[in-house]
């Protein structure tokens, strides 16, 4: 059966069952009548508890893991107070039937029936939509508490006071009495603080439950009030209140509606409004208002509205002890949220900092890569070209060419095959050096040799005067990375300067580090420059009028792959200015020298012509090697190698 269809064939026989007892219990009346009054409600409890039980082993509710607990755990709780009421209701009718024992309080159905009231009050304040913290929840109860005690006060003096003393009789059974209605009122104010809470169709279960605890409440009140004068009987009309409030309640478990949380779970996040806030003090003002006027009138007050009015008094503290604590953990939840916007402001503009550096970064990547594809397509294109063109006129002549016009066209071609080769190993080994998996090969090499080796092979090199500064020492160095290293230096001062500039090479020691320097008399490198230079695909550009190298502006890999050849060696690379003007590369290569007892030892330097330290820029140079030529000695060891 679907849950719907029980829905309705359970509203509909408590529907009858409701109407059956109205007509038996009031209309035919008898001692049959008597025992069906008892066991209908006790028969309504028990169908409320099984309904409640059975609500809470449904499947997972609409809105999630803990609305499902929560849910479950309310549902559990009115069941074991339905339940509880049943056992009660039983005990109570057998002792009514039998008159074997007294049926009025105090009485062993008492206990059952008072257990039922806090449960009830316990089960509603689990509800899904009354508020979760600990806190909110005693004050949720406090104000039960204190609208039970100050409706209590005013009933009292006004109703249950006369009637009470009237009746006589033991203060225990009184009070019994009194216990059901306090219950019912407390139960009663939570109800109503969960269906304000409740919206959307959220709210008939809510609103069911309330209308059942009202039922319930009308009756018992109506029960303390006969029972305090002495004239309740079983079959009373005040039994049709308990029996509504059984059948209502399990019409409500039964009600499989869908489950809606429109709401914030803490009262402290709904709106604030005046009546809300002002309705818990309403009842105490009416008791207060009720006890100034019995002390006007009468002079004194009873003992019971005392000890029922301090326990308001003490109630009220109480709430608005919580009530502060409340407010301080709000403020301090307050600020914790104002600390973490600070934050998280902080931590947006932070990371909108390095999204702006980044897209910096991509755009002078893609400026880079552009520039590279350009340089790379004129490098590639133009020995490309020529190679073209000297194939295409052997092609034509069929070989038949003067000897020496043919000898000059190969070695052309040979030229350019070579700068290819140069440009695409530069590529390789950029790549390489990038992942991490090339690892230098040291060999001795006598390090005057390479460095007159290289100068003498580099043809783009004509037109540059150069003079070799070298020690004759030998170093355990990958001697091809150290020739590439000079070769790139040279070419990058080919390309920065005009013809005739005056460039020199340097290969120096101190103790067992080989520092390599090239300098030139030419423009130098600009300040905003010095610090990427040694960057993948960056260029210099040079001054604006100026003169350019013949060679062109390059890939700009050069000074990349200098850089990352020394780190290969575990050393590194820089540039300074050089006195007089120009540019001044430097290369330390650590650890590399091998000294014999043969080999001179290194001469100290002539002004200043070596850094002082390995690694170290050098701050000055000889005069004879300043840019202008001008007077000075030059260095005994200085060989000039004409280029022209």
């Amino acid at each position: 059966m679907s849950p719907w269809k029980l829905y309705r064939l359970a509203a509909g026989s408590f529907v009858a069952l409701l109407a059956v007892f109205i007509v038996w219990v009031h209309g035919i009346g008898g001692h049959a009548a008597q025992a069906f009054d008892d066991l209908a409600i006790a028969a309504a409890a028990f169908a409320a508890g099984f309904a409640c039980l059975h609500a809470a082993n449904r499947g997972q509710y609409g809105f999630g893991r803990a609305w499902t607990i929560a849910l479950r755990r309310s549902w559990r709780l009115l069941g074991a107070a339905a339940l509880c009421w049943g056992v009660g209701q039983l005990i109570w009718s057998w002792l009514d039937l039998t008159g074997g024992f007294s049926a009025t309080p105090p009485s062993i159905a008492d206990a059952f029936l008072l257990v039922a009231l806090p449960l009830v009050a316990v089960g509603v304040l689990s509800w899904p939509t009354a508020p979760v913290r600990a806190l909110a929840q005693i004050r949720t109860l406090l104000d039960g508490l204190l609208i039970a005690s100050s409706l209590l006060f005013a009933s009292w003096a006004l109703v249950l006071g006369p009637t009470y003393r009237d009746g006589g009789g033991p203060l225990l059974p009184r009070a019994i009495g009194l216990a059901y209605p306090i219950g019912d009122l407390v139960a009663l104010t939570i109800a109503f603080s969960v269906l304000a809470r409740s919206r959307g169709r959220a709210f008939v279960q809510p609103a069911l439950i309330t209308v059942a605890l009202l039922a319930m409440g009308v009756a018992d009140s109506a029960f303390a009030y006969l029972a305090g004068k002495g004239a309740y009987a079983t079959g009373a009309w005040l039994d049709v209140g308990w029996l509504i409030g059984w059948l209502v309640l399990a019409v409500a478990a039964l009600r499989p509606a869908p489950v809606e949380l429109l709401r914030g779970d803490d009262e402290e996040d709904a709106p604030i409004s005046w009546t809300r806030f002002a309705l818990p003090y309403v009842p105490p003002a009416i008791a207060f208002v009720t006890g100034t006027t019995i002390q006007v009138t009468r002079g004194q007050l009873e003992p019971f509205l005392v000890f029922n009015g301090a326990a308001i008094v003490l109630f009220v503290v109480a709430r608005q002890v919580i009530a502060h604590i409340e407010n301080q953990r709000l403020h301090q939840r307050v600020r914790n949220t104002v600390a973490r916007l600070f934050q998280r402001e902080a931590e947006l503009e932070t990371a909108l900092r390095r999204e702006y550096a980044a897209a910096d970064r991509l755009k002078a990547m893609s400026q880079m890569k552009d520039t590279f594809l350009r340089a790379v397509s004129h490098d590639l294109r133009t020995p490309l070209t020529a190679m073209h063109g000297v194939a295409v006129t052997l092609e034509r002549t069929k070989l038949n060419l003067p000897r020496e016009q043919a000898l000059d066209l190969v070695r052309m071609m040979i030229e350019k095959t070579r700068k290819m080769d140069r440009l695409l190993a530069d590529l390789l080994d950029l790549n390489r050096m990038e992942e991490g998996i090339l690892e230098p090969n040291r060999t001795l090499v006598d390090v005057r040799e390479l460095a007159h080796g290289v100068v003498e092979e580099v043809d783009q090199l004509r037109g540059w005067p150069i003079e070799i500064d070298a020690e004759p020492v030998r170093a355990a160095v990958d001697a091809p990375k150290v020739e590439r290293i000079i070769e790139n230096l040279l070419l990058n001062t080919t390309r920065h300067t005009p013809p005739g500039t005056q460039v020199w090479v340097r290969a120096h020691t101190s103790e067992r580090d080989l520092e390599l320097i090239v300098e030139d008399a030419g423009p130098g490198v600009p300040a905003e420059l010095a610090g990427t230079i040694f960057e993948p695909f960056r260029q210099g550009q040079p001054p604006p009028g100026g003169p350019t190298g013949k060679q062109g502006k390059g890939v700009g890999i050069g000074l990349s792959l200098v850089a990352r050849f020394a780190q290969l060696h575990g050393g590194r690379a820089w540039v300074t200015e050089r006195p007089g003007g120009g540019a001044s590369f430097h290369v330390v290569l650590p650890g590399c020298v091998k000294r014999t007892e043969a080999a001179p030892q290194p001469r100290p330097a002539a002004s200043g012509t070596r850094s002082e330290a390995a690694g170290r820029p050098r701050q000055d140079v000889p005069p004879a090697l300043d840019a202008g030529g001008g007077p000075g000695a030059p260095d005994a060891g200085m060989e000039r190698v004409p280029r022209h």
